[in-house]
């Protein structure tokens, strides 16, 4: 195996170049050994509204750290949030959406050192999509209103994941509720959670 990872060969992003130089051995090359040595080439700075392989490495990326987005080469608003998210929960990165230098080292490392806490099919989490998520309403803040936000934004709604049940968020959530045919009262519980999680 000469060649450890091409994400870029061509397109929009054309400074990011594929690490042709890996030495062939039994080592297991695994999306984590992938993406820190992918690091080692020059990556390019990345915003919402670009689109290219590099932006498919990108949300790997996010998703290897439990960010449920799609995987579809286009920075768009879901993955916009998913950046700003992991840039504010790292901590030393300014939470601007724009992938630099600084983020694309934090992206590629090892660990994610505070964790995280959101439903996603990869990884274990603290708030799996069933019964047990909190009852959440307009007012409420925290991990569990994170979650919900992030899984509208996967569902196409536009609003800002921040923590907090404010009138954007319950708009999306009875616009979500009309959609399923669920009572529209913009509170967040049971029936809404196992909806919002298929």
């Amino acid at each position: 195996m000469s060649t450890l990872i091409d994400v870029e060969k061509n397109g929009a992003n054309s400074n990011l170049t594929a690490i042709e130089s890996a030495p062939a051995d039994n080592r297991v090359v695994t999306s984590e050994t992938k993406a820190i040595a992918a690091y080692t080439v020059s990556l390019p700075i990345l915003k919402i509204g670009h689109a290219g392989e590099a932006i498919r490495f990108l949300q790997q990326r996010l998703i290897s750290f439990g960010y449920a987005i799609s995987f579809n080469g286009q920075f768009g608003f879901q993955t916009d949030a998913a950046v700003k998210h992991f840039q504010s929960y790292y901590g030393g990165l300014l939470v601007d959406g724009i992938v630099g230098p600084k983020t694309w080292r934090a992206l590629c490392e090892n660990s994610y050192p505070f964790g995280y806490y959101f439903y996603s099919e990869f990884i274990p989490t603290f708030y799996p999509y069933d019964t047990h998520m909190p009852t959440v309403a307009q007012g409420a803040q925290g991990n569990a209103v994170e979650c919900l936000q992030l899984r509208l934004q996967n569902l196409g709604y536009r609003l800002l994941v921040d923590g907090i049940f404010g009138n954007n968020t319950r708009t999306a959530v009875e616009l979500y509720q009309k959609q399923v045919g669920l009572k529209v009262d913009g509170i967040v519980g049971r029936l809404t959670w196992r909806e919002i999680g298929q």
